[in-house]
């Protein structure tokens, strides 16, 4: 029995949450002692001593400060002073609160090298880090848009150490995308909205991997709305078998862009416009919750017009109309526009 006595004392004495508490109990008794033994023997000499009084002195004298308002003044009290506060006290108390500015700096230490848990709701998870132009390019457009602009980014990157960059609401996890204990640190089962990157734009297992870390991500939280980054549009048929929202082919775009810059030049400067929340009008979407009487989208373009409102597409299913004279809505249509500001179905219905 002593045996097991001994061991289980010593797993407990490794543990740091025991040895805080025995700590803060040791602190609390020493000064409770002190209290009585103040009261007891100090108290007959003055009646207006309180307990109250007591505790304030056994507080005072254990910190060290010492204001001189009270002091021991019996044979008994200062025995008291001596064995609680200056042989048990002074030492628990350096302890403690020792200990507690190593767990302080400790968790301090483990959120920047992201070993900490993120305590967040509402927030957007960035996986993957394939550069900081990139990533800082990313965070800098999501906090422009008015609709993420409180919300707190949580990059997911396994290759960093800890993110060469200090923004206010970024925290940093390091983990292996295809774990659940990353997602899981990253508080993945209370946000919002997750982005996952290429690993690398010269990774040639880049989409492998990015379709395979949203396969984890839908078994952790199957309702998170998730846009993943294709760089080879061969790819794509790795992105069906896994739920995402929204597959951005981020080297065809560019591709393209470069290639209609060539043929027609002006193309680039518009569209690094209308697709930055930084500078002039922007592209925006909302989808058709309500169908109204009798208009075609071509009768409520040209009214948007006179108010600065362009449409320039709508996507049904699987395909977007640029040319839409004689379509009308349906319910569960994506109007793609470009304004001041964003705007909801029910406010373009009545511009």
């Amino acid at each position: 029995m002593l045996g097991w006595l001994l061991v289980r004392y010593r797993r407990l004495r490794h543990r740091r949450s025991f040895t805080l508490t025995f700590l803060l109990g040791s602190l609390l008794f020493c000064i409770a002692g002190n209290s009585v033994t103040f009261l007891y023997f100090d108290g007959p000499a003055d009646p207006d001593l309180t307990f109250g009084d007591a505790l304030w002195y056994s507080v005072i004298s254990i910190t060290t400060i010492g204001y001189g308002d009270l002091s021991a003044s019996s044979v008994g009290a200062r025995v008291g002073t001596v064995v609680f506060i200056v042989v048990l006290g002074l030492s628990t108390f350096t302890l403690f609160f020792g200990m507690l500015i190593d767990l302080v700096t400790e968790l301090a230490v483990r959120g920047q090298f992201g070993m900490a848990k993120v305590h967040a709701e509402d927030h957007i998870i960035i996986v993957n880090y394939p550069g900081t132009p990139r990533v800082r390019q990313l965070i800098d457009e999501l906090r422009s848009d008015s609709a993420h602009r409180e919300r707190e980014v949580v990059v997911v990157a396994e290759a960093l150490e800890k993110l060469p960059f200090a923004l206010e609401r970024v925290s940093f996890v390091r983990g292996s995308p295809l774990q659940a204990d990353t997602y899981e640190r990253a508080s993945i089962a209370s946000a919002s909205l997750t982005l996952v990157l290429a690993t690398s734009y010269e990774d040639t297992t880049s989409d492998a991997i990015v379709a395979s870390s949203i396969s984890v991500i839908n078994e952790l939280n199957s309702t998170l709305h998730v846009v993943a980054e294709c760089l080879d549009e061969r790819h794509r048929m790795l992105f069906r078998a896994v739920r995402c929202n929204a597959v951005v082919p981020g080297m065809r775009i560019i591709g393209n862009l470069l290639s209609q810059e060539i043929s027609d030049p002006g193309v680039a400067r518009m569209i690094d416009v209308i697709t930055s929340n930084r500078e002039g009008d922007t592209l925006y979407s909302t989808v058709v919750d309500e169908l109204p009487p009798d208009d075609t989208y071509c009768d409520l373009a040209k009214r948007l017009l006179d108010r600065d409102v362009n449409v320039l597409c709508v996507n049904r299913g699987e395909e977007s109309h640029t040319q839409y004279s004689q379509l009308r809505p349906e319910r569960g249509d994506i109007v793609i526009f470009v304004a001041g500001g964003r705007l909801a179905w029910a406010d373009l219905r009545h511009i």
